[in-house]
């Protein structure tokens, strides 16, 4: 199985100007070899460490396990499938489940804030981008 994607770990710390000393001392650590790990993929972060990097580099906890997303959703499926819950689980219902945060807020919220608005736009554009590029291949 591939490791968590832990190039993208380094090069957002290094983008956000944090050395490896900080992150550890901010996770706990005396030293900055577990960081070092994480970032060579020799070892992956429990959850609420991960969930700490998530809220230091600004990344969803999924962006950091986004390699393991597809052996994650094979096995589920493969458990509905062999649980006999299939008519009250669709394995297909999984296939491309995304969350957005952004989308959650807009489908629960009664009247949202200009600021809200605001970022929505700003989240929605930078997604068109990022997927234009993904497409077109620039």
């Amino acid at each position: 199985m591939p490791n968590i994607n832990s190039s993208l770990l380094a090069l957002r710390r290094k983008r956000l100007g944090y050395e490896q000393k900080q992150i550890a001392l901010l996770l706990g650590h005396k030293n900055t070899y577990q960081i070092s790990r994480y970032e060579t993929g020799q070892r992956i972060p429990n959850l609420k460490e991960a969930a700490k990097l998530s809220m230091l580099y600004g990344l969803p906890v999924r962006t950091l396990f986004q390699r393991y997303f597809p052996y994650w959703r094979e096995e589920l499926e493969n458990a509905i499938n062999n649980s006999g819950f299939t008519d009250k689980i669709n394995p297909e219902s999984i296939k491309d489940a995304d969350y957005c945060s952004y989308l959650e807020s807009m489908n629960t919220a009664v009247r949202m804030s200009e600021d809200g608005t605001d970022k929505i736009r700003r989240h929605i554009k930078v997604l068109v981008e990022e997927r234009s590029k993904r497409i077109l291949g620039n």
